[in-house]
């Protein structure tokens, strides 16, 4: 692990992250740092934490959620048509929201459909993970699933990256049993190196990440 990254593991194991969480906004550190123009956050939510790892944010961010309190800037059902225009957004981000989605390949459909032409869809699908009602939680999409809805939504150049592998997401699991943040900090520092050592051949074959991060871009219009 290199340096920098063990100092802010540190701290947001402090603050109360969860190790998946943590792990999901280095994604975001690594792939989403040349953002610009129009960004559509679908679900979310409020004061999300990933946005402290872009360095570069768009020119508009436009939050939409369904959720009131969360004070987005449109009000809007996800399972419903999104509520902007064809070619509207120059990235759209659907980070822990696809699970909760009653038609993830139709969500995808209206991305893709207010994307322009190039423009960026990140995702954050959860895999290993907890039950969470929001107010429903129907899917744990494969690696594979997710390739298959994305390139019938109209997406090429799709990238699906692990976060996580076994003793990390068995961490994220027992996480709510470590009720002190160094005790955390502990296991999870020890399961990320743990992962390092598992052979590359099972982690492609027999994947058990705690999610997936995703990058596709939208080819419908061209």
């Amino acid at each position: 692990m290199a340096m920098n990254n063990f100092f802010d593991l540190l701290k947001e194991t402090y603050r109360g992250k969860t190790i998946g969480r943590i792990l999901f906004n280095w994604k975001i550190k690594e792939n989403a740092n040349d953002l610009s123009g129009i960004a559509v956050d679908l679900g979310g939510g409020k004061d999300a934490s990933y946005w402290r790892y872009i360095n570069k944010k768009p020119e508009k961010i436009i939050r939409v959620d369904i959720n009131p309190e969360a004070k987005p800037d449109i009000l809007a059902d996800i399972n419903k048509p999104l509520p902007f225009p064809d070619r509207f957004a120059d990235v759209v981000f659907l980070f822990n929201v696809i699970y909760i989605a009653e038609n993830p390949g139709q969500l995808l459909k209206e991305s893709a459909r207010i994307l322009k032409p190039g423009g960026r869809l990140f995702i954050g699908s959860p895999f290993i993970f907890n039950e969470a009602k929001e107010p429903a939680d129907y899917w744990r999409l494969t690696s594979s699933a997710l390739d298959k809805l994305l390139k019938e939504a109209g997406f090429d150049k799709i990238t699906i990256e692990p976060i996580g592998e076994r003793f990390l997401a068995a961490v994220y699991l027992i996480s709510l049993f470590l009720f002190f943040w160094p005790i955390k900090f502990v296991f999870y520092s020890t399961a990320i190196f743990l992962d390092k050592l598992i052979p590359k051949k099972l982690k492609l074959r027999y994947p058990a990440p705690i999610g997936y991060f995703v990058i596709a871009k939208n080819k419908q219009w061209t």
